[in-house]
């Protein structure tokens, strides 16, 4: 048995951390689903960081949004624990802190929410007092950091100095609260708090609200109004030194700034990461192009929490077979086409050839041609009432009707991209499956898969060629024109020129074999090269200037922009 700490001295007190995960807001609408708790001495973690799995208690479906945020799964319920067990567990973990007939010192992050579980748990299956006194380290923060942005777990721990877990499970929270904690001592001391007494009657006291109307931020303002106005990519990083986030910008001191508006909309992730904002390290750069792809290659190396985009996960490039109907991820003989970002990239086009061959329109190939999943599929009549219009107006207008039904598929695609113009065609396609179909649902669902895919396919060709050529830009801002070698999808060097068409020097590499560049992809070198081509596109339609160079073959204006857009 611990000391609990006599005197109830914060600095000397042992105290359980706790915390639950669960399946709804309430008893009355979910089931705890997960149990963490530790020890927490003036040493630290007694024993560690212990969970378990709970079984529900009600045949309550689990919603998705608590499964994707908890991990929970039905395999978790193999080696998940009854309700009872786990209220034996809290009870065993509050006598390891002294006698059962007094109540433990608990911390939990906000205890409105398993204090709520618990004490139900405790009504139905306790036969004594509550085992637990507990205090909620967000209302504590709420009183000694009454300006911070936000104070949920991840925010409070990382402001804080810690490293919390990003996937809300018991054992990271459990882990991330003893931390908090301790943090906290001092500040409470600093209050003239130094008992646990003292702490329960500080918490019953009203607490001051910041009578500030903008938002304050930890990170000092003065060091954000020093970075410099000039390209360059900014890495956000907490006081443990984790990098949270990598962004690029035109200029470092405006994007920066952006980021911590002091009035407008804010996301609560953004505020979060705002919050745990220690300091600020930049890298200048010539270009913002050359920024972009300084970005790309820091999000892979460094993988930070609070970047989406660019992140490598279990990404890979993908390679299809001729007729586009077999995707792996190495190019071969078999599997020359490509480098395209995903498995299903470009899986429409085959199916739309497929049945133009007059293939039956089975329930896969239905969902293949729309971009959604089989079960999503909308029925036979409604797709064929749709698929014959999108074939007559569409696919035999664009494709032509006597070439092989994929030369069609292809050329329609090129065809309506070119017709709808690039801003509306190369918007993202709807992330989700239509909750219901109609005709005009099939229709424009099936325009849109056709012309995204296209575009990949097309853009799969401009990267290969790009993977070993000599990029020469300059933007209307720029003085001196700038110029990035590529050899195997890598930046190998850059230089000034005086001109973008000063590539004598440059154009004269020789690329490496067609086969040799499509084996030097990967995510990496996908996201490299797509940056690449989306920089080399923004900076055409502000009215830059540009040329490419190819193993002496150099390509400008007009000719230039075709090749890009595969036309």
């Amino acid at each position: 048995m611990l000391d609990r700490g006599m005197s109830g001295v914060l600095r000397e007190l042992s105290v359980l951390s706790l915390d639950c995960q669960a399946s709804g807001a309430s008893p009355s609408y979910g089931d705890l689903i997960e149990l963490g708790w530790a020890i927490c001495t003036p040493a630290g973690l007694v024993g560690g960081v212990r969970s378990t799995w709970i079984l529900p208690r009600t045949e309550r479906r689990v919603p998705r949004a608590v499964r994707e945020l908890t991990g929970w799964s039905e395999a978790c319920s193999e080696s998940a624990i009854d309700e009872t067990r786990a209220w034996n567990i809290v009870r065993g973990a509050c006598s390891e802190l002294g006698p059962r007939d007094a109540p433990a010192p608990t911390v939990i992050h906000f205890a409105r929410f398993e204090l709520a579980f618990l004490r139900d748990l405790h009504e139905r299956l306790g036969d004594a007092a509550f085992p637990l006194d507990a205090v909620c380290v967000h209302a504590i923060a709420e009183r000694l950091f009454p300006d911070l942005p936000r104070r949920s777990l991840r925010a409070l721990a990382g402001f804080l100095g810690h490293s919390p877990e990003l996937i809300r499970r018991a054992a990271g929270h459990v882990e991330a609260t003893a931390f908090i904690w301790r943090a906290l001592i001092p500040l409470l001391e600093g209050e003239g708090v130094t008992t646990w007494t003292e702490l329960k009657q500080w918490l019953e006291q009203p607490a001051a609200r910041s009578r500030r109307t903008r938002r304050q931020f930890p990170f000092d303002a003065e060091r954000r109004r020093a970075l410099p106005d000039r390209p360059g990519v900014y890495r956000f990083v907490r006081k443990s030194g984790d990098i949270l986030y990598v962004g690029k910008a035109t200029s470092l001191k405006k994007r920066v700034a952006g980021h911590f508006k002091s009035k407008g909309p804010a996301t609560e992730r953004g505020l979060e990461l705002l919050t745990q904002v220690h300091d600020i390290v930049y890298t200048e750069t010539a270009s913002l192009l050359e920024a972009a792809l300084l970005e790309t290659d820091e999000i892979k190396r460094i993988d930070p929490p609070y970047n989406v985009q660019l992140r490598a996960y279990d990404r890979r490039a993908w390679f299809a077979s001729r007729d586009l109907t077999d995707v792996v991820d190495a190019p071969g003989a078999a599997h020359p086409v490509g480098p395209l970002p995903s498995e299903r990239a470009v899986s429409p086009l085959p199916a739309l050839a497929a049945l133009l061959r007059g293939e039956a329109p089975t329930a896969r190939l239905r969902a293949m041609a729309l971009a959604v999943p089989s079960a999503f599929a909308p029925d036979d009549a409604l797709f064929l009432d749709g698929w014959s219009g999108f074939c007559a107006e569409v696919l035999d207008r664009l494709g032509g009707t006597a070439s092989p039904p994929l030369v069609r598929v292809e050329r329609a695609a090129r065809g309506l991209w070119l017709e709808r113009g690039r801003a509306e065609s190369d918007a993202a396609p709807e992330d989700a499956p239509p909750d219901f179909w109609d005709l005009a649902r099939v229709r424009r669902r099936l325009e849109r898969s056709l012309v995204q895919s296209g575009l990949l396919l097309r853009r799969a060709r401009f990267l290969c060629l790009l993977a070993d050529a000599t990029v020469a830009f300059r933007e209307r801002a720029m003085i001196a024109a700038r110029a990035l070698v590529m050899s195997s999808a890598a930046l190998v060097e850059s230089a000034d020129l005086d001109s973008v068409h000063d590539l004598t020097r440059l154009a004269a590499r020789k690329p490496h074999a067609l086969g040799e560049r499509r084996r030097s992809f990967d995510a990496a070198a996908y996201d490299r090269l797509r940056v690449i081509l989306t920089e080399l596109c923004r900076i055409r339609d502000e009215g830059g200037e540009m040329a490419l160079a190819v193993g002496g073959h150099v390509f400008a204006g007009e000719r230039l922009s075709r090749l890009m857009l595969g036309v």
